[in-house]
């Protein structure tokens, strides 16, 4: 999500209504973008990532509770309903089919923007933790797992996928020598061929990459006689 301007969609086919919405929502500081139609609803779905759509459940081509599948499917942002239905099963269609919260026409303006500023809110602080759990910290360096990025001080060391994973494997047993052969087997899924000096190649790398003989919150030890072990200092 972007913190500072998140992209909001708005399907509505009443387009008074869309554009007064948007209007109110872009003073608020966020950006929008307006679809009047399924279609182009659909359309927007394979360009841009959305950090919260509020939709009509009446469309002129189409459903927007299938819509609302539709877009569940590709993304976990948050689904606002704001339609004239009132019925208690359209409310429970609308939600079964992936929206976060329903609101019936006519609505309060101040209500919209507290449930629009609710559910943005919440994404973030899921999205926070979330992103909290996929990330490794030791000392200096950081491993992002779902970027599949190392930062040291920061600064992203710039791994290729191999380095990464040569590396993620070491973090992961700490202060225990992996051999090389294991490193190989474990990165590569087969054994080692007779090229032993390929190990040495990427360590070689990661460590330059990673300035690692200039730290001292950890370090990649080489064995004697091959293996390598990451401590923390």
């Amino acid at each position: 999500m972007n913190e500072e301007n998140p992209l909001i969609l708005i399907v509505e086919d009443d387009e008074e209504m869309a554009r007064l919405n948007a209007r109110l929502l872009r003073r608020l500081g966020y950006n929008t973008q307006t679809a009047y139609n399924a279609a182009k609803a659909r359309e927007l779905f394979q360009t841009e990532q959305y950090d919260l759509i509020v939709l009509d459940v009446v469309l002129p081509d189409g459903d927007g509770n299938t819509l609302c599948a539709e877009f569940r499917q590709i993304s976990d942002a948050p689904a606002l309903f704001l339609t004239g239905r009132t019925a208690i099963k359209d409310r429970i269609k609308g939600l079964d089919k992936g929206g976060d919260y329903y609101l019936t026409k006519p609505y309060d303006r101040e209500e919209f923007i507290a449930v629009v500023k609710s559910l943005l809110r919440r994404a973030e602080q899921t999205k926070k933790k979330v992103d909290e759990a996929f990330v490794i910290d030791c000392g200096s360096l950081t491993l992002m797992l779902t970027e599949r990025k190392a930062l040291v001080d920061d600064r992203d060391a710039g791994l290729t996928n191999k380095e990464f994973d040569i590396l993620l494997l070491l973090v992961q047993n700490e202060d225990k020598k992996l051999s090389n052969e294991t490193i190989y087997q474990s990165v590569w899924g087969h054994e080692m061929n007779i090229d032993t000096g390929i190990i040495r190649k990427h360590m070689s790398m990661i460590k330059k990459k990673l300035d690692a003989e200039n730290t001292d919150s950890f370090d990649i030890v080489t064995g004697y006689g091959g293996g390598y072990t990451f401590t923390r200092s």
